[in-house]
Order: C-alpha cells, then sequence, then structure tokens
C-alpha cells in the first residue's frame, strides 16, 4: 500500500511538472512572439521612417498595420491611405493618352519617379487640409448621415451624366469603385461647405459683418445717398472712392458679382451678394457697349470678411503638425507640406516653372 501511494505522489508530481513545463513553453513562444512582432514592426517602421517607403515589403504591412504617414495633435494620416491616393492619381495619368496635346507622361525613369513625389505631397497637404476641416466640422456638431451623402452622391452621378458611367471611368481612371468616390471626393466637399456655412453663420467676425451690411442695405432702401452711405459703411480701396470702381467686363469680375452686376438695370442697386472676401451691395452707375462687348461702370459698399482659406490656416497654425516621412516635413511659416531635400525643392520649383511637354505637371 505504501508503495503505491508513493507511485501515485510520483505520478502527480510527474503531471505538475509536465504542466509547468507546458505553461512555461507557452509563455515562452507568447513571448518569442511578441519579440517578433515587435522586431518586425521596427523592421519595417525604421525602413519606411529612415530609409524611405517604396519597396514591396513597406507597402503590403502599409495596408495591414496603420504606420502613420502624419500626426496632427491626436489624429494621425494613414500611409496606407497615402500610397493609395498616390497610386490612383498615378494611374489616372498614366490611363490617359495625351499624345494629341503633344505631351508626355513617364513615372518609370528618375525624373518621372520625382514628378510623382511632387505630386505626393500635394496630396498630402490636401489630406491634412481635409482631416483639420472633418474635425473643426465635428467639434460644431456637423454631422453628416448616410442618407444625405447617398443623396449627394446621386446628385454628383447626374452631373456626371449616369452611375454606369461614373462607375466605369473611376474604375478606369482612379481604380475607385462609388465607396472611394464617396470617401476620398464627396465627403471631404461635404464637410468643407457645411463648414463654411456654419462659420458664417456662427462665427463673430462674419455675423458682425453681416449685420453691418445689412444696416447699409437698410439706409439705402429708408432713401440714404449711395455715396454717404458708402462713407459710413464701405471699407477697401473703392472706400476712398465714393465706391466707385470703374468700368467692367464681365470676365473682369468675381463671377458672383458679374452675375448679379449685368443684370441690374442702370441706377438700381443690388441686394446683398456674398463673395469669397466679403459682402457687397453694387450700384449700376452706367452701361454701354464697347469692341463688341457690354460693359458697366459700378460703385459698390463693401464689407469685408476673412476668407474661408485665412481660416483654415489659423486652423493649422494652431495644430501640432508632424509628419515623420523620410522625404518630408512640415513648414510652420509656408503651412504647408515641403521637401527636405535641397535636390527637391530645386527641381519642384524647376518643374513648376517650366513643366514642358508633361502633363502631369500641367493639370
Amino acid at each position: 500500500m505504501k508503495k503505491e501511494s508513493e507511485g501515485k505522489k510520483n505520478k502527480k508530481k510527474e503531471e505538475v511538472a509536465e504542466k509547468k513545463d507546458k505553461k512555461v513553453k507557452a509563455v515562452t513562444i507568447a513571448y518569442s512572439a511578441v519579440i517578433f512582432v515587435v522586431a518586425f514592426l521596427l523592421l519595417v517602421g525604421i525602413t519606411i521612417y529612415g530609409f524611405g517607403k517604396e519597396n514591396a515589403l513597406t507597402i503590403k504591412s502599409a495596408q495591414i498595420i496603420p504606420f502613420p504617414a502624419a500626426f496632427l495633435g491626436y489624429d494621425t494620416i494613414s500611409l496606407n491611405d497615402l500610397n493609395n491616393r498616390t497610386v490612383s492619381v498615378k494611374r489616372f495619368y498614366e490611363s490617359q493618352d495625351f499624345s494629341s496635346l503633344g505631351m508626355r507622361v513617364d513615372f518609370n525613369t528618375d525624373d518621372g519617379k520625382k514628378r510623382l513625389q511632387i505630386k505626393e505631397k500635394a496630396i498630402l497637404n490636401k489630406m491634412i487640409e481635409d482631416k483639420i476641416i472633418k474635425r473643426e466640422a465635428k467639434k460644431r456638431g456637423i454631422v453628416l448621415s448616410s442618407e444625405i451623402i447617398s443623396q449627394e452622391v446621386d446628385r454628383k452621378m447626374k452631373e456626371y451624366g449616369s452611375e454606369n458611367y461614373l462607375k466605369e471611368n473611376m474604375a478606369r481612371l482612379y481604380g475607385w469603385d462609388i465607396a472611394d468616390f464617396e470617401n476620398y471626393i464627396v465627403k471631404p466637399d461635404m464637410y468643407r461647405d457645411k463648414l463654411a456655412e456654419n462659420i458664417k453663420k456662427n462665427d463673430p467676425e462674419y455675423k458682425k459683418a453681416k449685420e453691418k451690411i445689412t444696416k447699409a442695405q437698410t439706409e439705402l432702401k429708408n432713401g440714404s445717398a449711395f455715396a454717404d452711405t458708402v462713407k459710413k459703411y464701405s471699407e477697401g480701396e473703392s472706400a476712398k472712392n465714393g465706391g466707385s470702381l470703374g468700368w467692367f467686363r464681365a470676365d473682369q469680375m468675381l463671377p458672383e458679382i458679374a452675375l448679379t452686376a449685368f443684370s441690374l438695370e442702370k441706377g438700381k442697386t443690388s441686394d446683398i451678394i456674398e463673395s469669397a472676401v466679403g459682402y457687397h451691395l453694387i450700384k449700376v452707375e452706367d452701361k454701354k457697349e464697347e469692341n463688341g462687348e457690354n460693359i458697366i461702370k459700378i460703385s459698390q459698399i463693401f464689407v469685408r470678411v476673412s476668407p474661408i482659406s485665412e481660416w483654415l490656416a489659423n486652423q493649422e497654425k494652431n495644430t501640432k503638425i508632424f509628419i515623420p516621412l523620410k522625404d518630408y516635413f512640415w513648414n510652420k511659416d509656408s503651412l504647408s507640406v515641403e521637401f527636405k531635400s535641397e535636390e527637391m525643392k530645386k527641381f519642384e520649383e524647376n518643374v513648376l516653372q517650366n513643366p514642358s511637354d508633361d502633363a502631369s505637371m500641367m493639370f
């Protein structure tokens, strides 16, 4: 009995030891896996941020792992998203025949690769701008419901002709489907438009300017002379000349002003016109035809507001933007993505000033 009891004890000890051994092996495997993953991430990260991202390993890895191409405070722009958009732009140019225009696009040469980098830099700038706009829109409670987005997608499709036409051309030119079109084109444009509406409606500067131009309009309706109202309310250079702007053809004016001004009769004053730079009340002083074209002499009462581009620039100034990629950096002075390499800076300056016959630098 004693021997049998000892045997059971020994067996139990062996089972406990075996379990411990299995646990140790499992922990060792888990640690090894973690170490392998960390080492792999470090290797890919060093390759991307230290030596550049243009190789199969880093591109495939970025599709799985959300490596950042840029930091905007607590937000990021993913490297995979930047890669995808750059590939789409590359595909767009390579899928078209510019030979009839005497132009070419070739991204396979050394210079071609540099030109594609210029495009990528512009894409990254646009992605940063879109991210800031979307973030500010959400802060202001602007929400784009799936229904509103679908309606806008449908509207855009009608602009292009039909759903099938749009799908076929997006797939051929960019490699996009409707979801890509929605995410890359429709949503950013909608957030921009909705945010601009919100700013104009709620920001103090815009409210004050709208109140000022409305007071000017009220006084004109109550019989005040245009010149007197100019002195009281108008801003800018034209205010120094009694509001006079001189003679203009339609193509010399802001489109939103030309559309209204050329429809007015001589001596009449417009309703409030909103432009990118402010609010206007336009008076048509005279009309005539010169060299076969209609021209008008106008005066204005003008109240300035900061363009949305200035508002965006202020947001960019107040956002901590960092680009970890090897080839680019965020310039706090110009508020834009720039090349680190002096060689690329000079190359970019040269091709933008002298695009020659390369369609990718002209369109």
